[in-house]
């Protein structure tokens, strides 16, 4: 009796020990300890406690997974194959967590890096399960999602304020503008970031940009199905409205299929533009360093750049296989997930048809059509329209302007290059303000169309812009519907067209007007033209975003938020968190209404 009740007693303590709370506060000290560690100065107290708590952390973070396995009676494949990964890494965190302690301890001297890493993904990989295992969702998609955006700008912020991201200090307000050009994928920036920021600041900036190009909840939710499996059934409800799947069984293959075209584009990017640069380039990161950033600034539509005049520097304006690499990224970056989705399916099912054709026989043969969808016919369409005549049109203008200085193929890659980026890329290879009057009026149109639906870009989209159109060229001949490729296109979708254009217009045009009440003396047109590609989410400017005051930064900051989550998408998440939608089944009469 007594052995059985101090095996109750030691039983209840170890649960005690390891209950989720305990977990959850170890993570958030296992992102505390690594600020610190990186973030400032450290002496010998301060690096000895934090190695000690890694191995703590490691300890605590093995023997709860390895409780998870036993208790769990018979989990499915998926589940049982991610937690063997997760009790590897916590394994291998203690192995070097010690080996780390000891080495410290007695030489003075340790190899922190393999082990923050580790920690750094255990942390997020438990933080990100309790995000998803939440099983009464209190909030409204939408505005969980922009809620995301909100959290992810917040946490930029705090880093970006840290001693050691900064060569001479930074405000808070640089810091806080920062962080929202970063996530929200623009590329306005007051600070030069190859030369104001360390290498510890731009990887920061890094980060934010590939969270905030893919969205924290994608990364909150991979890593909660890849830890706790498939979750609720309102988790995976607002998972597949998020990602826009077809089915909820279909969300964790959707999933997947995002986050491994994401990083096989930019490790294809990243080799394309390590080679297309010379050995001694890239900075204070290295060649190699110089890929990584770009490719993911470039994919991800962000704009940022190592380079202090961004691709217009000296060295580099005249590299087109590099313009043509980045110009490569931002096309797949910003045409939209569905659609390599979409692709991703026909050819598989092509292929699947093919070999079936030549190991079946015919009469046991099970034919399935495949289809391109309308959405993905529309985006491929207006997207090759846009960036051929942005490409004619800016050869045209500029001719004798800003391409004078390249030869016949540098002046077609160029045109090409300026009609790409300014597809909410912000990349130049040209100086922006040098140009032509007519060719910042097309930027404009361009900037404010911007890339297309589910990708990493800004703007209105491009099937906002051709609903648009089509409609425009429906009322002209009389037509009550619209028609593509044997597809009707539903009314509510041409309703969430003109909102979305009339709200763009509303936030363009309070943030210019909010721009000019506060820095009018740097004129109308840089203005204008800084408040599109804020709220386009773009990053180009003319030059006078380190010459904003505090005030008008702030307002970039609200219009760069706003532009990224959608001006709609904010709205709605609001009104219906807070006045939930109820069907009404009543038919009023209707009454036309005088519109000419």
């Amino acid at each position: 009796m007594p052995t059985k009740k101090r095996r109750q007693f030691f039983h209840g303590k170890e649960s005690a020990f390891l209950n989720d709370r305990l977990l959850f506060i170890g993570s958030i000290l296992a992102f505390t300890a690594l600020i610190f560690d990186f973030g400032f100065q450290n002496n010998f107290w301060h690096q000895f406690l934090t190695d000690a708590f890694y191995l703590f952390y490691g300890l605590v973070f093995f023997i709860r997974v390895r409780r998870i396995i036993t208790d769990s009676p018979a989990p499915r494949r998926a589940q049982r194959i991610s937690r063997s990964i997760i009790l590897v890494a916590a394994g291998m965190l203690i192995i070097l967590a010690l080996l780390n302690l000891l080495e410290f301890s007695l030489l003075q001297r340790g190899f922190i890096q393999p082990t923050a890493g580790l920690v750094l993904l255990l942390a997020v990989l438990d933080i990100s399960a309790r995000v998803y295992a939440i099983e009464r969702q209190t909030l409204h998609p939408a505005l969980a999602f922009a809620l995301s955006f909100f959290l992810l700008i917040c946490i930029g912020t705090m880093l970006l304020l840290l001693p050691l991201a900064t060569r001479s200090g930074i405000s808070f307000v640089d810091a806080l503008f920062t962080s929202t050009s970063a996530v929200c994928v623009t590329g306005l920036a007051v600070l030069d970031t190859g030369h104001d920021f360390t290498l510890l600041g731009q990887l920061i900036i890094l980060m934010l940009i590939q969270m905030g190009g893919l969205g924290m909840l994608t990364f909150t939710n991979l890593f909660g199905l890849f830890f706790r499996g498939y979750g609720s059934y309102r988790n995976r409800l607002m998972l597949k409205d998020m990602i826009n799947a077809n089915d909820m069984a279909d969300t964790f293959n959707t999933l997947i299929k995002i986050i491994t075209f994401t990083f096989a584009i930019e490790s294809i990017g990243a080799i394309c533009i390590y080679y297309s640069i010379s050995p001694d380039a890239g900075g204070q990161g290295g060649r190699l360093f110089f890929a990584i950033f770009h490719s993911i600034s470039a994919f991800c539509n962000a704009g940022f750049s190592t380079l202090s005049n961004s691709l217009y520097e000296s060295g580099y304006r005249y590299n087109y296989s590099l313009h043509l690499a980045i110009a490569g990224l931002i096309i797949l970056g910003g045409i939209g997930y569905s659609v390599f989705i979409n692709y991703y399916t026909y050819i598989k099912i092509l292929v699947k048809r093919y070999f079936q054709r030549l190991f079946q026989k015919e009469q046991d043969t099970v034919y399935r059509k495949p289809a391109i969808s309308t959405n993905t016919r529309i985006v491929m369409y207006t997207s090759l329209g846009l960036l051929l005549a942005g490409t004619a049109i800016f050869y045209v203008l500029e001719y004798n302007n800003s391409l004078a200085g390249h030869s016949g193929w540098g002046k077609i890659v160029t045109a090409f290059f300026g009609s790409v980026t300014t597809r909410t890329a912000g990349f130049n290879t040209v100086d922006t303000a040098a140009l032509a009057l007519p060719t910042l009026m097309v930027f404009f149109l361009l900037m404010w169309i911007g890339a297309s639906p589910g990708s990493t870009g800004g703007g209105i989209k491009t099937t906002t812009f051709a609903l648009s159109l089509v409609n425009i060229y429906r009322q002209i001949l009389g037509h009550d519907r619209i028609i593509f490729k044997w597809k009707q296109i539903p009314i509510h979708a041409l309703q969430r067209a003109t909102a979305v254009i009339l709200l763009s217009l509303l936030g363009i045009g309070a943030a210019i007007f909010s721009l000019i009440y506060f820095d009018g003396q740097l004129g109308l047109l840089p203005i204008a033209f800084e408040c599109i590609s804020a709220y386009s989410t773009v990053g180009l400017s003319l030059g006078i975003t380190a010459s904003l005051s505090a005030a008008s930064k702030l307002t970039l900051v609200l219009a760069m938020f706003v532009g990224r989550v959608s001006f709609l998408t904010l709205l709605t998440g609001i009104a219906r968190q807070f006045a939930p939608y109820r069907h009404n089944p009543l038919c009023y009469p209707e009454e036309d209404i005088l519109i000419n």
